[in-house]
């Protein structure tokens, strides 16, 4: 039981503490549900702080006027925060995603003033607020968010249920199958967490660039009926993913870097040169293709010859989807660069329609199925030793590969700043 003390001088009221530290009452009675700051009680039962609480209350406000949550702020407060250099370097993340966001939009602004004098036509209006609208996806709308997470998509009433790691899909009896993109988030053969509006993120970024790739390779999409939701021809999905790298870069156990770092030139049928830096440019990109495993196996590595002898693909069909993939490729290279992006690498899985013909399947140059960079720092950071400014799933990869094996030990706990972030580079 708190034992009642006198006010005094070296206590003082809530309404004089807010005053003095520039918040409201109610921000101290929050701190104080929270269980962050714990005022005394005077003889009448009026609540007043003292020194203590005084220096607790500045402790939370300087910890919140980095952007920490509240959360962070009472593990922090709490000693349960052990790597805080790690923690700040997050934050920091976290924040500058948020000001080159705003950036934009200021820019965008601006281009808006300038055309002002000219006119400022509705369209003109309505590409500026969805240029800017941007900065209103925040780490509160984020948290706010967190609940609604699509985890998955299981419907009794639909046919055919098979789960992929991110896609939950139902084929029907009539050869279409329906594809829900959750917001499941992938690496390392298994699930690592789940991000705020990732799937129909994804789903809007697949149907782009299928559009724009649709004179290249036929795909297998019918029709796109919700955000999150594709319908398509049920494809007979051929046993090789085909991903196709333009720099030496990679986290994965059969990433080229990782290989390459552990002595290995020769590699997937290619040979690279000695002396390579990490995430440096290939003379041309390369297809490295892999063994499409089951849930809870690992991609092994191939080489077009293993391929063949196999018969996992026929020597044509080889030929068809590895032209293709290039072709893809460079297209979509073309369109990232035009964005002020690099296309690093990605993966493209091919099926078989009941007619034979060869479609791509499943998606295409989404920040799943490719690792992308922003391209302004790239040739700064790679002088200097630094990985890209990536602008995929890369974030979450790293941060879980430099703490654990990812394909050995349990996952430590995604930090909510992590998520956070990975669904602001998303939905930007």
């Amino acid at each position: 039981m708190e034992t009642p003390i006198r006010m005094s001088e070296r206590s003082l009221s809530p309404s004089e503490t807010a005053r003095r530290l520039g918040v409201g009452v109610r921000a101290l009675r929050l701190y104080e549900r929270r269980g962050l700051v714990c005022p005394g009680r005077t003889q009448a039962g009026w609540r007043v702080y003292g020194p203590n609480e005084i220096e607790r209350l500045h402790q939370v406000l300087t910890l919140k006027s980095l952007g920490l949550s509240l959360a962070r702020i009472t593990q922090l407060l709490g000693g349960r925060v052990a790597d805080l250099p790690a923690l700040l370097a997050l934050q920091e993340d976290v924040l500058t995603t948020r000001i080159n966001d705003l950036l934009r939009a200021r820019k965008s602004v601006q281009a808006a003033r300038a055309k002002v004098s000219r006119g400022l036509s509705l369209d003109d209006l309505i590409d500026l607020v969805r240029e800017t609208t941007m900065s209103t996806i925040n780490e509160n709308r984020l948290a706010a968010s967190a609940h609604q997470v699509l985890r998955e998509a299981i419907d009794p009433a639909l046919p055919g249920l098979y789960r992929g790691k991110v896609r939950d899909n139902y084929d029907l009896p009539d050869g279409r199958r329906i594809l829900v993109t959750s917001d499941r988030l992938s690496a390392f053969d298994r699930v690592l967490c789940c991000i705020p509006f990732k799937g129909q993120v994804l789903n809007g970024v697949a149907r782009w660039a299928f559009e724009q790739t649709a004179d290249l390779c036929p795909n297998h999409v019918l029709a796109w009926p919700d955000p999150n939701i594709v319908v398509g021809r049920r494809l007979e999905i051929l046993p090789v993913e085909i991903v196709v790298r333009g720099y030496l870069a990679g986290a994965t156990s059969t990433s080229i870097l990782t290989l390459y770092r552990a002595g290995r030139r020769q590699m997937y049928g290619h040979r690279l040169p000695d002396g390579l830096a990490d995430n440096q440019a290939l003379d041309a990109p390369i297809i490295t293709p892999t063994s499409k495993a089951n849930d809870g196996a690992h991609d092994e590595p191939l080489t077009q010859g293993e391929i063949l002898e196999r018969g996992l693909l026929s020597e044509a069909q080889w030929r068809q989807i590895s032209e293709a993939a290039l072709a893809l490729f460079a297209r979509g290279q073309a369109l990232a660069a035009e964005r002020g992006l690099i296309l690093a690498d990605t993966k493209y899985e091919f099926g078989v329609d009941a007619e034979g013909t060869i479609r791509l399947a499943d998606e295409i140059h989404t920040p799943d199925s490719s690792r992308y960079w922003r391209a302004d720092p790239y040739a700064q950071r790679l002088a200097a030793g630094e990985r890209p400014d990536s602008f995929d799933k890369d974030v979450i990869r790293a941060w879980v590969a430099a703490r654990c094996d990812p394909y050995k030990d349990d996952v430590p706990e995604i930090p909510p700043e992590l998520i956070w972030k990975t669904a602001l580079t998303y939905v930007e």
